[in-house]
């Protein structure tokens, strides 16, 4: 049964993932991509200046580089559920379940800066919630900031996710005077490095220039199908079937386990608004990928028959089918 072979630790299964998890990428190996997105607006001078020389003029390279980004942010995930007890046992399950989030639409899957801002977003979280068992959590609070700036560097809008830490900061109760200050010390200090960057060339009016571009362009809106509303709708569906899984058991958890929880539905809640605002679009579901893998796999883990945790893995894989002959 899948959710055997998949609901585990073992070795066979952390090589067996990946290969499966490469296969639902494989229409970006052999497809020319020509879906206008928000990844063809104006880009950040690292992605101008390293990024698309080194591998988005090659499609292979291009690929390659988006699957290894998914699967280390993906593997990123598995990391901090196995490492915060957020399921009943260890297991490759959320990576999978991230797999097959993440391969839905063939424009999210393309090589673009959000998935560095998402990899970079994932050790954020995985940081900051180490913060709460620190005796002096201003540290982690710096660098969880400060690796949101470094993601900000290749995804300018990254910035309005910021204060996304701030509340992770409110529920694990961390969030004080020096701790916030550290915060923003750590995210302004990548952005301080590239100025001083800009300004020793002469040239710190590009920076702003950049940056301006960056924050006021409107990505416009994806155009959905019916295709696309019956996807989006099937998985908004399964995120409330999960939700409400989760608040079921959420009285029987440890009160640090709540919190942890409590902070990835407040996130998938403000990714899903940000996505009506007309700054983003599709885009930046890769981000709520990130959530809806930690409560999809709680509501996997947590169905008492096994016939039915059977079926609703074979769901979210007919899922993912149906997005790949169909979702661009």
């Amino acid at each position: 049964m899948l959710i055997r072979a998949i609901h585990n630790n073992r070795l066979i299964t952390l090589v067996l993932v990946p290969l499966i998890m490469l296969s639902f990428w494989g229409r970006l190996f052999v497809l020319d991509i020509v879906h206008v997105t928000i990844h063809d607006n104006p880009s950040m001078p690292l992605w101008d200046a390293i990024i698309m020389p080194l591998f988005g003029y090659s499609r292979l390279a291009a690929a390659f580089i988006s699957y290894a980004l998914a699967l280390v942010t993906g593997l990123t995930v598995n990391r901090i559920i196995s490492r915060y007890g957020l399921l009943s046992k260890q297991s490759m399950l959320p990576l999978f379940i991230f797999a097959l989030l993440s391969a839905g639409f063939l424009s999210i899957q393309k090589l673009s800066p959000i998935w560095f801002f998402v990899f970079f977003f994932a050790l954020a979280i995985e940081r900051l919630m180490g913060s709460v068992t620190e005796s002096k959590p201003v540290v982690r609070a710096f660098d969880a900031a400060l690796l949101v700036g470094i993601g900000t560097l290749f995804y300018a809008k990254g910035v309005f996710l910021f204060p996304v830490l701030f509340l992770m900061m409110g529920i694990l109760r961390v969030a004080n005077f020096r701790t916030i200050i550290a915060s923003l010390m750590g995210f302004l200090f990548p952005f301080l490095v590239s100025f001083t960057y800009y300004f020793l060339i002469d040239d710190y009016a590009e920076f702003f220039t950049q940056i301006n571009e960056n924050l006021v362009s409107n990505p416009g809106q994806y155009n959905h199908t019916w295709f696309s509303k019956i996807y989006i709708g099937v998985y908004i569906f399964l995120n409330t079937v999960g939700i409400i899984m989760l608040a079921r058991f959420m009285g029987i958890q440890k009160v640090i386990t709540r919190k942890y929880f409590r902070i990835f539905i407040w996130v998938i809640f403000l990714v899903g608004i940000a996505v009506l605002s007309p700054f983003f679009s599709n885009e930046i579901l890769p981000i709520a990928i990130i959530s809806s893998t930690v409560i999809l796999s709680f509501w996997i883990d947590k169905i008492y028959k096994k016939l039915w945790q059977e079926s609703a893995l074979w769901l979210l894989v007919l899922l993912t089918i149906f997005g790949q002959l169909f979702l661009f």
